[in-house]
């Protein structure tokens, strides 16, 4: 069924994100994003996942979608970050932060919010409103048996093949947000060549 995937892979939540964040700069400041905010941004759109599949992998609390994944959590987070950010003139840091947790959000229940079925089939999103979901239980190490069983299975499939399991249906979408990035100047890398060498993030950096 459309949509009935309930989960995007981090790529995906990256990928999504980067887009909606250029768009807003492009729109309403008429600039491309800079390499600061950028990074600030990538880390954002994985925040979610960070936060929760810890919680349940290693503390045994919620199921993996909970706190890191609700508006009324992370909405008020998000603000009080961006007005930390702001009170110390990183504005810019801080709304990359927010925009990059926001759009994670919605990627992960768009069957549910196109179909109306939010209580039923992501109810993580308004909790603790709504509990949050029980999945069977899982690990670190669960996901990464995973990974091994998928590599020992490459050198049987075509290229193709190693591209669909890899990378899956998503692949489609690269070709553009790799084309709106080189637009943009690739922001990100020089700034993450000037962090490895001894720098400091600093929101107004060009790239």
């Amino acid at each position: 069924m459309l949509f009935e995937q309930t989960a995007m892979m981090p790529w995906g939540h990256l990928v999504i994100g980067y887009l909606i964040y250029s768009a807003g700069l492009h729109l309403w400041s008429q600039r491309s994003p800079a390499g600061g905010p950028t990074l600030v941004l990538a880390f954002a759109t994985q925040f979610p996942d960070l936060l929760d599949k810890p919680l349940n992998w290693w503390f045994g609390i919620l199921d993996g979608r909970g706190i890191g994944h609700s508006f009324l959590t992370m909405v008020p987070f998000c603000v009080a970050a961006y007005l930390v950010a702001r009170r110390y003139d990183r504005g810019p840091l801080g709304a990359a932060f927010g925009v990059g947790v926001i759009s994670h959000l919605p990627m992960d229940a768009l069957g549910a919010l196109l179909t109306g079925t939010v209580p039923e089939r992501a109810p993580y999103l308004l909790w603790p409103l709504f509990p949050a979901p029980t999945y069977p239980k899982d690990s670190f190490w669960d996901h990464f048996e995973v990974l091994l069983a998928t590599l020992q299975l490459l050198p049987w499939n075509s290229p193709v093949e190693l591209v669909s399991i890899l990378l899956g249906p998503e692949l489609l979408f690269l070709l553009v947000p790799f084309s709106v990035w080189a637009y943009d100047g690739f922001p990100g890398v020089k700034t993450t060549v000037h962090l490895l060498t001894g720098g400091r993030l600093v929101e107004n950096e060009p790239m």
